[in-house]
Protein backbone atom coordinates (compact mmCIF):
# COMPACT_ATOMS: atom_id res chain seq x y z
CA UNK A 1 0.00 0.00 0.00
CA UNK A 2 0.95 3.49 -0.17
CA UNK A 3 2.21 5.71 2.55
CA UNK A 4 -0.38 7.28 4.57
CA UNK A 5 1.70 9.89 6.83
CA UNK A 6 4.61 10.59 7.41
CA UNK A 7 5.19 10.85 11.04
CA UNK A 8 7.81 13.78 13.13
CA UNK A 9 10.09 11.61 15.01
CA UNK A 10 8.81 11.41 18.35
CA UNK A 11 5.21 11.93 17.85
CA UNK A 12 2.74 9.64 20.51
CA UNK A 13 0.69 7.23 18.84
CA UNK A 14 -1.67 4.27 20.66
CA UNK A 15 -0.67 0.68 19.11
CA UNK A 16 -4.01 -1.04 18.04
CA UNK A 17 -2.43 -4.55 16.66
CA UNK A 18 0.59 -6.47 15.56
CA UNK A 19 1.51 -8.23 12.43
CA UNK A 20 4.92 -9.66 12.75
CA UNK A 21 7.25 -7.03 12.79
CA UNK A 22 4.75 -4.20 11.94
CA UNK A 23 2.56 -2.23 14.35
CA UNK A 24 -1.13 -0.66 13.46
CA UNK A 25 -1.24 2.33 15.13
CA UNK A 26 -4.05 5.50 14.94
CA UNK A 27 -2.65 8.30 13.02
CA UNK A 28 -3.01 12.09 14.86
CA UNK A 29 -5.27 13.63 12.70
CA UNK A 30 -7.38 10.51 12.46
CA UNK A 31 -7.20 7.03 10.91
CA UNK A 32 -4.62 4.10 10.95
CA UNK A 33 -1.35 3.39 9.57
CA UNK A 34 1.38 0.24 9.90
CA UNK A 35 4.74 0.93 11.17
CA UNK A 36 7.82 -0.77 11.11
CA UNK A 37 7.90 -1.74 15.15
CA UNK A 38 11.64 -1.19 15.03
CA UNK A 39 10.56 2.70 14.69
CA UNK A 40 8.73 2.68 17.88
CA UNK A 41 9.63 3.05 21.26
CA UNK A 42 7.26 1.72 24.06
CA UNK A 43 6.53 3.81 27.02
CA UNK A 44 5.00 6.45 27.98
CA UNK A 45 1.31 7.69 29.37
CA UNK A 46 0.28 8.10 25.47
CA UNK A 47 1.22 4.56 24.60
CA UNK A 48 -0.82 1.39 25.12
CA UNK A 49 0.89 -2.41 24.00
CA UNK A 50 -1.67 -4.07 21.77
CA UNK A 51 -2.34 -6.91 24.91
CA UNK A 52 -3.48 -3.91 26.78
CA UNK A 53 -7.37 -4.21 25.86
CA UNK A 54 -9.50 -6.17 23.09
CA UNK A 55 -11.64 -4.49 20.91
CA UNK A 56 -15.39 -3.60 22.87
CA UNK A 57 -17.44 -1.46 20.39
CA UNK A 58 -20.50 -0.43 21.63
CA UNK A 59 -23.48 -0.28 18.34
CA UNK A 60 -25.36 3.04 18.57
CA UNK A 61 -28.45 3.78 17.77
CA UNK A 62 -30.77 6.86 17.86
CA UNK A 63 -34.65 5.24 17.87
CA UNK A 64 -36.76 8.53 17.87
CA UNK A 65 -36.21 12.03 17.79
CA UNK A 66 -35.00 12.47 21.40
CA UNK A 67 -33.66 8.95 22.33
CA UNK A 68 -30.89 9.61 24.50
CA UNK A 69 -30.11 5.47 25.52
CA UNK A 70 -27.09 5.04 23.49
CA UNK A 71 -25.65 8.29 23.60
CA UNK A 72 -26.04 8.72 27.80
CA UNK A 73 -24.27 5.16 27.72
CA UNK A 74 -21.25 6.30 25.07
CA UNK A 75 -21.06 9.52 27.45
CA UNK A 76 -20.45 7.13 30.56
CA UNK A 77 -18.62 4.32 29.43
CA UNK A 78 -16.03 5.64 27.35
CA UNK A 79 -13.07 3.86 29.37
CA UNK A 80 -14.74 0.83 28.69
CA UNK A 81 -15.41 0.93 25.10
CA UNK A 82 -13.05 1.13 22.20
CA UNK A 83 -15.47 2.16 19.25
CA UNK A 84 -18.76 2.56 18.56
CA UNK A 85 -20.52 1.73 15.25
CA UNK A 86 -23.39 4.45 14.68
CA UNK A 87 -26.87 2.60 13.05
CA UNK A 88 -26.74 5.42 10.75
CA UNK A 89 -26.55 4.76 6.70
CA UNK A 90 -28.81 2.99 4.06
CA UNK A 91 -28.03 2.04 0.91
CA UNK A 92 -30.01 1.36 -2.31
CA UNK A 93 -30.36 -1.21 -4.99
CA UNK A 94 -28.16 1.61 -7.25
CA UNK A 95 -25.51 2.42 -4.58
CA UNK A 96 -26.96 5.43 -3.05
CA UNK A 97 -26.44 6.12 0.63
CA UNK A 98 -28.21 8.32 2.69
CA UNK A 99 -28.41 8.57 6.54
CA UNK A 100 -27.74 10.62 10.02
CA UNK A 101 -24.44 11.91 10.91
CA UNK A 102 -24.73 11.84 14.77
CA UNK A 103 -22.33 14.87 15.42
CA UNK A 104 -22.81 15.04 19.39
CA UNK A 105 -21.68 10.90 19.47
CA UNK A 106 -18.76 11.45 17.26
CA UNK A 107 -17.35 14.63 19.13
CA UNK A 108 -17.44 12.21 22.39
CA UNK A 109 -15.66 9.55 20.59
CA UNK A 110 -12.88 12.11 19.23
CA UNK A 111 -12.49 13.72 22.41
CA UNK A 112 -11.89 10.14 24.10
CA UNK A 113 -10.01 8.56 21.09
CA UNK A 114 -12.02 6.22 20.63
CA UNK A 115 -12.50 4.60 16.77
CA UNK A 116 -15.60 5.25 14.98
CA UNK A 117 -17.47 2.86 12.19
CA UNK A 118 -19.96 3.74 10.37
CA UNK A 119 -22.99 1.14 10.00
CA UNK A 120 -24.23 0.82 6.58
CA UNK A 121 -27.40 -1.46 6.17
CA UNK A 122 -30.19 -2.84 3.97
CA UNK A 123 -32.97 -1.50 6.03
CA UNK A 124 -36.39 -0.47 3.58
CA UNK A 125 -39.23 0.16 6.10
CA UNK A 126 -38.89 -2.04 8.75
CA UNK A 127 -36.81 -4.89 7.30
CA UNK A 128 -34.00 -5.92 5.90
CA UNK A 129 -34.75 -6.01 1.95
CA UNK A 130 -33.38 -9.11 0.38
CA UNK A 131 -34.59 -7.16 -3.54
CA UNK A 132 -32.40 -4.15 -2.60
CA UNK A 133 -29.49 -5.53 -1.71
CA UNK A 134 -29.83 -8.42 -4.25
CA UNK A 135 -29.95 -5.93 -6.83
CA UNK A 136 -27.33 -3.62 -5.46
CA UNK A 137 -24.98 -7.12 -5.22
CA UNK A 138 -25.72 -8.06 -8.88
CA UNK A 139 -24.48 -4.82 -10.64
CA UNK A 140 -21.07 -3.80 -10.82
CA UNK A 141 -22.02 -0.03 -11.50
CA UNK A 142 -24.44 0.26 -8.61
CA UNK A 143 -21.78 -1.59 -6.31
CA UNK A 144 -18.94 0.91 -7.73
CA UNK A 145 -21.63 3.67 -6.52
CA UNK A 146 -21.85 2.26 -3.23
CA UNK A 147 -18.25 2.22 -2.77
CA UNK A 148 -17.49 5.55 -3.74
CA UNK A 149 -20.35 7.14 -1.71
CA UNK A 150 -19.57 5.05 1.18
CA UNK A 151 -16.02 6.39 1.22
CA UNK A 152 -17.13 9.73 0.72
CA UNK A 153 -19.18 9.48 3.50
CA UNK A 154 -15.98 7.87 5.74
CA UNK A 155 -13.55 10.85 4.49
CA UNK A 156 -16.17 13.74 4.25
CA UNK A 157 -17.51 13.06 8.46
CA UNK A 158 -14.19 11.88 9.53
CA UNK A 159 -15.01 8.37 10.15
CA UNK A 160 -12.17 5.48 10.91
CA UNK A 161 -13.92 2.87 8.85
CA UNK A 162 -17.27 1.67 8.07
CA UNK A 163 -19.24 -1.66 9.20
CA UNK A 164 -21.24 -3.06 6.67
CA UNK A 165 -24.65 -4.96 7.79
CA UNK A 166 -26.19 -6.79 4.97
CA UNK A 167 -28.74 -9.06 6.18
CA UNK A 168 -31.15 -11.19 4.49
CA UNK A 169 -28.66 -11.59 1.54
CA UNK A 170 -29.83 -14.11 -0.79
CA UNK A 171 -27.81 -17.31 -0.65
CA UNK A 172 -27.08 -17.41 -4.31
CA UNK A 173 -25.56 -13.67 -3.99
CA UNK A 174 -22.50 -15.13 -2.08
CA UNK A 175 -20.30 -14.54 -4.98
CA UNK A 176 -20.96 -11.06 -5.26
CA UNK A 177 -21.31 -10.21 -1.82
CA UNK A 178 -17.79 -11.19 -1.42
CA UNK A 179 -16.50 -9.49 -4.30
CA UNK A 180 -18.58 -6.25 -2.97
CA UNK A 181 -16.65 -6.79 0.40
CA UNK A 182 -13.27 -6.66 -1.95
CA UNK A 183 -14.16 -3.90 -3.99
CA UNK A 184 -14.90 -1.62 -0.63
CA UNK A 185 -11.78 -2.91 0.94
CA UNK A 186 -9.81 -2.33 -2.19
CA UNK A 187 -11.20 1.53 -1.74
CA UNK A 188 -10.71 2.12 1.66
CA UNK A 189 -7.70 0.45 2.82
CA UNK A 190 -5.28 2.50 0.80
CA UNK A 191 -6.73 5.51 2.74
CA UNK A 192 -5.83 4.05 6.06
CA UNK A 193 -9.75 2.92 7.02
CA UNK A 194 -11.21 -0.14 8.46
CA UNK A 195 -13.55 -2.26 6.68
CA UNK A 196 -15.36 -4.12 9.14
CA UNK A 197 -18.72 -6.47 8.81
CA UNK A 198 -21.43 -7.80 10.50
CA UNK A 199 -22.15 -11.23 9.96
CA UNK A 200 -25.31 -13.72 11.08
CA UNK A 201 -24.22 -16.66 13.13
CA UNK A 202 -23.51 -20.16 11.90
CA UNK A 203 -21.76 -23.31 13.24
CA UNK A 204 -21.29 -24.68 10.08
CA UNK A 205 -21.08 -23.28 6.14
CA UNK A 206 -24.49 -23.99 5.10
CA UNK A 207 -24.15 -22.53 2.24
CA UNK A 208 -27.37 -22.60 0.72
CA UNK A 209 -29.48 -21.09 4.16
CA UNK A 210 -31.51 -18.66 3.32
CA UNK A 211 -30.24 -16.28 6.29
CA UNK A 212 -26.77 -17.06 6.77
CA UNK A 213 -25.24 -18.90 3.33
CA UNK A 214 -24.68 -15.91 1.66
CA UNK A 215 -21.33 -15.17 4.12
CA UNK A 216 -17.90 -17.08 3.07
CA UNK A 217 -16.70 -16.72 6.68
CA UNK A 218 -13.49 -18.02 5.16
CA UNK A 219 -13.73 -14.94 2.53
CA UNK A 220 -14.61 -12.41 4.41
CA UNK A 221 -12.55 -12.96 6.92
CA UNK A 222 -9.38 -12.40 4.51
CA UNK A 223 -10.88 -9.16 3.45
CA UNK A 224 -12.04 -7.75 6.74
CA UNK A 225 -9.91 -5.87 9.27
CA UNK A 226 -12.95 -6.90 12.21
CA UNK A 227 -15.93 -9.98 11.45
CA UNK A 228 -18.36 -8.44 14.35
CA UNK A 229 -20.53 -12.35 15.12
CA UNK A 230 -24.24 -11.78 15.40
CA UNK A 231 -24.24 -14.06 18.36
CA UNK A 232 -27.56 -13.61 19.25
CA UNK A 233 -31.51 -14.20 18.17
CA UNK A 234 -30.79 -18.00 18.74
CA UNK A 235 -34.41 -18.30 19.37
CA UNK A 236 -36.56 -14.47 18.65
CA UNK A 237 -40.21 -13.57 17.25
CA UNK A 238 -41.65 -16.44 15.66
CA UNK A 239 -39.18 -19.69 17.03
CA UNK A 240 -40.86 -20.10 20.31
CA UNK A 241 -39.75 -19.29 23.48
CA UNK A 242 -35.76 -20.11 24.04
CA UNK A 243 -32.47 -18.00 25.26
CA UNK A 244 -31.38 -15.09 23.07
CA UNK A 245 -27.85 -16.16 22.92
CA UNK A 246 -27.16 -19.62 24.95
CA UNK A 247 -23.60 -20.13 26.09
CA UNK A 248 -23.06 -23.29 24.36
CA UNK A 249 -24.16 -21.98 21.05
CA UNK A 250 -22.47 -19.12 20.84
CA UNK A 251 -19.47 -20.78 22.11
CA UNK A 252 -20.49 -23.64 19.12
CA UNK A 253 -20.73 -20.40 16.88
CA UNK A 254 -17.20 -18.95 17.89
CA UNK A 255 -15.44 -21.95 17.13
CA UNK A 256 -16.21 -23.00 13.85
CA UNK A 257 -15.78 -18.87 13.40
CA UNK A 258 -11.81 -19.26 14.60
CA UNK A 259 -11.45 -22.38 12.26
CA UNK A 260 -12.33 -20.02 9.12
CA UNK A 261 -11.23 -16.45 10.42
CA UNK A 262 -7.93 -15.40 12.04
CA UNK A 263 -8.92 -15.04 15.64
CA UNK A 264 -7.91 -11.46 16.25
CA UNK A 265 -9.95 -9.89 13.50
CA UNK A 266 -13.44 -12.02 15.10
CA UNK A 267 -15.47 -9.76 17.86
CA UNK A 268 -18.10 -11.98 19.39
CA UNK A 269 -21.42 -10.43 19.09
CA UNK A 270 -23.40 -9.34 22.63
CA UNK A 271 -27.17 -9.16 23.34
CA UNK A 272 -27.91 -6.50 25.81
CA UNK A 273 -31.53 -7.47 25.45
CA UNK A 274 -34.49 -10.51 25.29
CA UNK A 275 -37.50 -11.09 23.98
CA UNK A 276 -41.42 -11.50 26.19
CA UNK A 277 -42.89 -14.53 24.22
CA UNK A 278 -47.03 -15.33 24.12
CA UNK A 279 -46.40 -18.86 24.59
CA UNK A 280 -49.32 -19.50 22.64
CA UNK A 281 -48.73 -17.70 19.35
CA UNK A 282 -44.98 -17.58 19.61
CA UNK A 283 -44.78 -13.70 18.85
CA UNK A 284 -42.47 -12.11 20.95
CA UNK A 285 -41.22 -8.36 21.43
CA UNK A 286 -38.12 -6.88 22.45
CA UNK A 287 -37.53 -6.15 25.82
CA UNK A 288 -34.60 -4.46 27.35
CA UNK A 289 -33.07 -5.29 31.03
CA UNK A 290 -34.35 -3.17 33.16
CA UNK A 291 -37.68 -3.63 31.34
CA UNK A 292 -37.43 -7.32 31.61
CA UNK A 293 -36.68 -7.08 35.45
CA UNK A 294 -39.58 -4.25 35.80
CA UNK A 295 -42.12 -6.68 34.23
CA UNK A 296 -41.12 -9.31 36.91
CA UNK A 297 -41.37 -6.93 39.96
CA UNK A 298 -44.54 -5.96 38.71
CA UNK A 299 -45.96 -9.55 38.21
CA UNK A 300 -44.57 -10.44 41.67
CA UNK A 301 -42.83 -13.61 40.04
CA UNK A 302 -39.08 -14.76 40.64
CA UNK A 303 -36.62 -14.10 38.08
CA UNK A 304 -34.73 -17.90 37.49
CA UNK A 305 -31.95 -19.19 35.80
CA UNK A 306 -31.59 -21.30 33.03
CA UNK A 307 -28.36 -23.69 33.84
CA UNK A 308 -28.25 -24.96 30.48
CA UNK A 309 -28.33 -21.75 28.74
CA UNK A 310 -26.41 -19.49 31.41
CA UNK A 311 -28.90 -17.09 30.80
CA UNK A 312 -31.84 -15.44 33.13
CA UNK A 313 -35.92 -15.99 32.67
CA UNK A 314 -39.30 -16.41 33.67
CA UNK A 315 -42.61 -16.87 32.96
CA UNK A 316 -45.77 -14.67 34.28
CA UNK A 317 -49.27 -14.44 33.17
CA UNK A 318 -50.80 -11.76 31.75
CA UNK A 319 -54.78 -11.58 29.89
CA UNK A 320 -55.27 -15.17 30.74
CA UNK A 321 -51.84 -16.06 28.56
CA UNK A 322 -48.72 -17.41 29.96
CA UNK A 323 -45.83 -15.46 28.43
CA UNK A 324 -42.07 -16.74 29.01
CA UNK A 325 -39.18 -14.32 29.01
CA UNK A 326 -35.30 -15.14 28.59
CA UNK A 327 -32.84 -12.03 28.88
CA UNK A 328 -29.00 -10.79 29.05
CA UNK A 329 -27.62 -9.75 32.02
CA UNK A 330 -24.45 -9.12 33.69
CA UNK A 331 -24.26 -12.69 35.21
CA UNK A 332 -24.76 -14.14 31.62
CA UNK A 333 -22.56 -11.63 30.15
CA UNK A 334 -19.66 -13.22 32.49
CA UNK A 335 -20.10 -16.30 31.20
CA UNK A 336 -19.82 -15.48 27.74
CA UNK A 337 -16.55 -13.39 28.07
CA UNK A 338 -14.37 -16.67 29.29
CA UNK A 339 -15.12 -17.44 25.61
CA UNK A 340 -13.00 -14.38 24.37
CA UNK A 341 -10.28 -15.66 26.57
CA UNK A 342 -10.63 -19.13 25.75
CA UNK A 343 -10.50 -18.53 22.29
CA UNK A 344 -8.43 -15.61 22.13
CA UNK A 345 -10.74 -13.73 19.77
CA UNK A 346 -10.60 -10.18 19.44
CA UNK A 347 -13.22 -8.87 21.39
CA UNK A 348 -16.63 -7.87 21.77
CA UNK A 349 -19.61 -6.02 19.95
CA UNK A 350 -22.45 -5.23 22.01
CA UNK A 351 -25.99 -4.55 20.38
CA UNK A 352 -27.15 -2.16 21.31
CA UNK A 353 -25.64 0.95 23.70
CA UNK A 354 -28.73 1.80 26.14
CA UNK A 355 -30.02 -1.83 26.62
CA UNK A 356 -27.91 -3.28 28.91
CA UNK A 357 -28.01 -4.35 33.09
CA UNK A 358 -25.72 -1.11 33.88
CA UNK A 359 -23.63 -3.84 35.80
CA UNK A 360 -22.25 -5.56 32.51
CA UNK A 361 -19.41 -2.40 32.59
CA UNK A 362 -18.16 -3.86 35.54
CA UNK A 363 -18.15 -6.95 33.98
CA UNK A 364 -16.12 -5.84 31.16
CA UNK A 365 -13.60 -3.95 32.60
CA UNK A 366 -12.90 -6.41 34.79
CA UNK A 367 -13.29 -8.95 31.84
CA UNK A 368 -11.74 -7.38 29.06
CA UNK A 369 -9.52 -4.42 30.18
CA UNK A 370 -7.11 -5.70 32.64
Amino acid sequence: YPVVRVLATNTPVKLIAQRGSWFQITLPTGGYGWVAASLVSIGGPAVSTPSATRSVVGYYTVNFSGDRSSYDVLKAQTGALTAIAPFSYSVSRTGKVAGNHFSDAMKLVRDNGLKSLALVHNISGSNFNKSEVSALLNSAPARAAAVKNITKILTDRGYDGVNIDFENVPPGDRAVLTKFMKELAAALKPKGLLVTMSVPAKHTDSSKSAWVGAFDYRALGEICDQVMLMTYDEHTSGTGAGPVASAPWVEKVIKYAVSQIPRHKVLMGIAAYGYDWNTQTNKARAVSYSQAMNTASKNGVRVGWDDRAQVPSYSYKSGGVTRRVYFESADSLKIKLKLVERYDIGGIAIWRLGQEDDASWRVIKASLMN
